[in-house]
């Protein structure tokens, strides 16, 4: 296997993708691919693609149907274990623990030390 490039750095302007985060949300997978990564069969996997997605057994699944597959096969699985089925697989794998990060929290809930300094007083009701 050789290495893959991890895609990181300024995804946007004003957002972050951390090392490892990006890789894979624009790649395709064939069945095979799929099958090996969630160690099932590969008929599993072509009744799953047709069955979710219409999909025939030569055609391959993004980086979302992925996801979902991992829900249809390995729905019974922890969540632990369906994660790293997709990321074995090298699909986009959502955390599952990001709800908020430095610069990213709720309104009135930022850290004073990322917070604008027009933003800084304190909210008093007039």
């Amino acid at each position: 296997m050789g290495e893959r490039e991890i895609d990181a750095g300024l995804v946007a302007p004003g957002e972050y993708a951390p090392a490892g985060e990006a890789q894979g949300a624009g790649d395709r997978f064939a069945a095979g691919q799929v099958a090996a990564a969630f160690a099932v069969t590969i008929d599993r996997v072509h009744r799953a693609m047709t069955g979710e997605f219409g999909l025939d057994p030569d055609d391959s699944v993004t980086s979302r149907q992925a996801q979902h597959l991992t829900e249809v096969i390995l729905g019974d699985q922890p969540l632990a274990e369906r994660e790293a089925a997709l990321m074995q697989l090298g699909a986009f794998t959502p955390r599952a623990d990001h709800d908020w990060g430095i610069g990213e929290a709720a309104p009135g809930e930022e850290s004073d030390k990322v917070k604008h300094a027009g933003d800084a007083r304190p909210n008093r009701q007039r």
